[in-house]
């Protein structure tokens, strides 16, 4: 284990290191200041950009009483100079409030991307309550300032995807074409940032062999492409949508470019931050709603116990799964006045990769409860 700065210790030792035999994956996670927000945000963009942890836009209930207001979309963007320093709000903002697209990292020691590719978080796809977006874009901090390019658009509107960035290409698994939208999409595109300009487009792929989803989690490993869980969304006899909360899983080989079905889910992960987080030999899927309280959100309001805890392995070779560490969870005392009181898993956020660590901030922790916190994952 590498030894960690006391400065990024979380508070009340919440730091835990299991080191036993029988955990698929040993992780800490360590808490960074939070965001100076009073509510905190589900599914903002989130990336670096000139070594800095950048969060951008999101959607928040900010009104009370909680329950009996609407949601709100964001434009505002706040930056982490470094790890043990505090959130700044800086006055740059999104083309418009926008939540629920991905988000990847252009890093500059990247040397597979085409020279005219800025560096900084590319965020895909989104929208807000009217609308889903097909808009890419890169967002770039330059001290102060924030500068915009975009990239070529999506060949549809789309938010609630998955996704991946690897080798300067991008993958968009899934997701929702439109708001009022009754079927999830069954989507696989590509967008290989290493061509050059008058080559750069969006590629349709063959999806995989599965019902279609929003919401799931996708990773890479070993040149292999995976998606897992995800929520389809189906219509009853009665005429109304709920969503079937899936636990299989597809890998695609990048080289090949095939599809196999892995081992399921040990549980569904429904909306787990995304993408899973890749180790040494596997990949780790934190947290992510199971579906089983899905029915009684409105009766349970905030006495619900939020999602679940445990961090669940993918182990590519051996197309298993296993337990890694739980995610740290402490149910505060007054979850009614209190709703940011206490931590709890995150879902609904993009995770990225700072200083050459995972981290993963903001997030749904309970239904219309948000997350400020932030955590950097460590092995």
């Amino acid at each position: 284990m590498n030894q960690i700065p006391r400065q990024f210790a979380l508070p009340l030792n919440l730091a835990f290191c299991l080191c036993l035999t029988s955990m698929a994956c040993s992780q800490t996670f360590h808490e960074l200041s939070p965001i100076s927000d009073a509510e905190g945000f589900a599914a903002p963009y989130v990336g670096v950009s000139d070594g800095r942890l950048l969060v951008a836009g999101g959607a928040n209930f900010p009104d009370k009483p909680r329950w009996e207001t609407d949601k709100v979309w964001y434009d505002s963007i706040f930056v982490l100079d470094k790890p043990d320093g505090k959130w700044r709000k800086i006055p740059g903002k999104l083309p418009r409030p926008l939540a629920y697209g991905l988000s990847f990292n252009l890093l500059e020691d990247d040397r597979s991307l085409a020279s005219d590719i800025p560096h900084g978080v590319l965020c895909i796809g989104g929208g807000d309550s009217q609308e889903h977006i097909a808009d890419c874009f890169i967002l770039t901090l330059n001290k102060k300032r924030v500068s915009i390019t975009d990239l070529p658009s999506l060949p549809a509107s789309l938010a609630n995807g998955t996704g991946v960035l690897h080798q300067g290409v991008v993958y968009l698994l899934g997701g929702l074409h439109a708001p009022t939208d009754t079927t999830a999409a069954k989507v696989f595109w590509k967008l290989n940032l290493t061509l050059p300009v008058e080559k750069r487009k969006w590629e349709e792929l063959e999806p995989w062999p599965g019902a279609p989803r929003m919401l799931a989690i996708a990773g890479i490993l070993e040149n292999t492409l995976c998606l897992f869980s995800g929520t389809n969304l189906v219509k009853g006899a009665d005429g109304k949508v709920s969503r079937q909360y899936l636990q299989d899983g597809f890998a695609y080989d990048l080289t090949t470019q095939r599809w196999r079905p892995t081992a399921s889910l040990p549980r569904p992960a429904v909306a787990a931050p995304t993408p899973a987080i890749t180790t040494k030999n596997s990949l780790l899927v934190i947290s992510g709603d199971h579906g089983e309280l899905a029915s009684q959100t409105d009766t349970l309001k905030d006495a619900h116990p939020g999602f679940p805890a445990s961090v669940l392995a993918y182990n590519l070779k051996q197309d298993s799964w296993s337990k890694a560490m739980d995610f740290p969870k402490q149910v505060g005392d007054d979850p009614t006045g209190d709703p940011h009181g206490g931590i709890w898993p995150p879902v609904v956020t993009n995770v990225t990769v700072w200083r050459g660590y995972p981290v993963i901030v903001c997030g749904e922790v309970r239904p219309r409860v948000r997350s400020r916190r932030a955590f950097m994952v460590k092995f």
